[in-house]
């Protein structure tokens, strides 16, 4: 693996920072074609995404929201700006992409980032549904692993 150099670091930091103190695509959007939820059922902890689509499945507006941690407020305003404007073929792969990057961050991180794109999956299910004739307000999807309680294992696994 490539080690990172002092600039590159720099530029990650004040990107990561900027989602931080800033968020974009943050919010509810009325009226959108599909919405997901991406629910840890162990703490309450949720994000929402919501989807305007154009023609060809093109993203023309992305929302999110979320009752949960920095981390999900930063991993929804990364992944909505990285497939905003996009068609969900490419939104798809993102979200994949997204969820090989995040196994290897730390426990808390991955379960608490993976809100998003279990919203963004849910979602999708939302636009098959309503294509389908379903009527819902939205799809959810539990996480698989919960952020609680991670802590503590990550550190009796260091002890040992």
């Amino acid at each position: 693996m490539a080690e990172l150099n002092e600039n590159q670091i720099q530029d990650v930091t004040a990107e990561i920072l900027e989602h931080m103190m800033a968020p974009k695509n943050y919010g509810q959007m009325e009226n959108p074609t599909c919405t997901g939820m991406g629910v840890d059922t162990k703490t309450g902890e949720f994000a929402l995404i919501y989807l305007q689509l154009g023609n060809d499945d093109l993203i023309e507006d992305i929302k999110y929201g979320c009752n949960a941690c920095q981390d999900t407020v930063i991993a929804g305003s990364l992944f909505t700006e990285m497939i905003k404007g996009m068609n969900l073929t490419y939104a798809k792969d993102a979200a994949r992409r997204l969820e090989n990057k995040l196994s290897d961050a730390p426990a808390r991180q991955r379960a608490c980032s993976m809100m998003v794109i279990k919203a963004f999956d849910a979602s999708l299910l939302h636009k098959a549904s309503k294509e389908a004739g379903g009527s819902e307000d939205m799809c959810s999807l539990e996480l698989a692993d919960s952020c609680e309680g991670v802590e503590n294992l990550e550190d009796t696994n260091e002890a040992k």
